[in-house]
């Protein structure tokens, strides 16, 4: 049903305007078997969204936990742009929805907060508390809303110079050497 509702999504139908009818319809199954699953559509967005936060915390995590400098830094930045473009109908839905739906945005929030944790982990020890946080929070929010904006239509040409972009950014806040 996930793969279903992302079907629609992608074919242009908006999370708001989408109704389990139409996901079970796709889906060839009946409501009674989307309820055993999901207790809503909400519900079924945020098990999407798992699964490729899941995808995007493992890219995240070779540069993370690998201690690796500016090249394996730059190879996970690309990766998760990658992973941002091939699930830009769920993203957009997902973001669409946090507009509106504060469980959705304390969902989104606390995914995102999984990264910020690990990025200030990585952070050097020059900076210090509350900085740090806020450092950290600052270089994630930068990459999931420069991705966002990137995928919100077709134009891959400015990818290759935001990836750049945030990698320097990184770099320099993160001391890294070349």
């Amino acid at each position: 049903m996930i793969d279903a509702a992302i079907s629609l999504m992608e074919e242009g139908e908006s999370y708001a305007s989408m109704t389990v009818a139409s996901i079970t319809s796709r889906a060839g199954h009946t409501r009674t078997a989307f309820y055993f699953y999901f207790r809503d559509k909400r519900d079924l967005l945020m098990a999407a969204t798992d699964r490729l936060v899941g995808g995007l915390f493992t890219d995240a995590d070779h540069w993370w936990s690998g201690g690796g400098g500016r090249q394996v830094l730059a190879t996970a930045l690309q990766t998760i742009l990658q992973d941002y473009r091939k699930s830009r109908a769920l993203i957009r839905a997902l973001v669409e929805a946090t507009s509106y739906d504060r469980v959705v945005a304390d969902y989104w929030h606390g995914e995102i907060e999984r990264f910020i944790l690990a990025t200030e982990a990585r952070l050097p020890e020059t900076y210090t508390p509350p900085t740090r946080r806020g450092v950290a929070s600052a270089l994630v929010w930068m990459i999931e809303r420069t991705y966002y904006l990137r995928i919100l239509d077709d134009d891959t040409a400015g990818d290759a110079v935001a990836v750049e972009s945030l990698l320097e950014i990184w770099t320099r806040a993160l001391e890294l050497r070349p």
